[in-house]
């Protein structure tokens, strides 16, 4: 009997999920108002606390793993990131830390301690290329952020624009890359932080958005599961193909 390849297990639900892009904008939408809402020291002190959590790391891996993630960024062609930073550039143009709504990012304090070992544990040339590589990116926002802190899109709409821009760069990062990447992180991070240690962080991170509405917090975890369903989807229709294409490239291999 010949062989014959199975399509993937796809939940029965799949036709009343929404497509990827259409999850991202919804993830996107449903965020703005907790974005807005974010306060700056509740969440530096969050951030500090999750930063301290991965040092615990062995300087060794977590630098391997800094260096691995750089092997992934780096893999992006440069035109499709040309066509990002079109979209980075535009949507943030006119933003300015003096006169808009303002995100927190994560303290200088934490963030130098990871820097410090990027520089200590990740090979030099793949350091300088990394930052070659995304200079236009970074330069794009001089004026729209601080050490603080990072201007909020003007609107919900440019929010999407952003958010959908960015799945499709993430789209063309290396395979290879990205599964070594995913791979040797992931094992890191399970033998490094126990479910114990994490769990001390989701009590913080309830604190983050206070002044988000109750709706609203809603909405946006309700938009988490979806895109999560959405992508696990995508996933596995995009594992099925290549295994569709791998089979037709050996049969084309032994007919020659």
């Amino acid at each position: 009997m010949a062989s014959m390849t199975m399509p993937p297990i796809i939940p029965a639900a799949h036709a009343v999920l929404p497509t990827l892009n259409e999850a991202i904008v919804e993830v996107s939408e449903s965020s703005y108002p907790i974005l807005k809402a974010l306060d700056a020291t509740n969440f530096q002190s969050f951030s500090v606390k999750v930063g301290e959590l991965l040092l615990r790391i062995s300087p060794d891996k977590l630098g391997k793993s800094i260096e691995l993630g750089i092997d992934v960024l780096d893999s992006v062609p440069a035109s499709k990131l040309d066509d990002f930073n079109i979209v980075l550039k535009t949507e943030y143009a006119d933003l300015k830390t003096d006169s808009c709504v303002l995100v927190p990012l994560p303290p200088m304090s934490i963030v130098d301690k990871f820097g410090t070992i990027a520089i200590e544990k990740v090979n030099p040339e793949k350091f300088a290329t990394f930052k070659t590589i995304w200079k236009p990116s970074l330069d794009a926002l001089a004026n729209a952020k601080n050490e603080n802190a990072i201007c909020l899109p003007t609107s919900r709409s440019s929010l999407d624009k952003l958010a959908l821009a960015q799945a499709e760069l993430g789209k063309t990062f290396g395979k290879r890359e990205t599964k070594v990447f995913q791979s040797y992180t992931g094992s890191v991070l399970k033998s490094g932080i126990t479910i114990g240690k994490a769990l001390t962080l989701v009590d913080d991170a309830k604190t983050l958005a206070p002044t988000a509405s109750p709706q609203a917090k809603k909405e946006f975890a309700a938009a988490g599961k979806r895109i999560e369903a959405a992508s696990k989807l995508e996933v596995a229709r995009n594992d099925y193909a290549d295994k569709k294409a791998q089979q037709a490239a050996n049969k084309a291999a032994l007919k020659k």
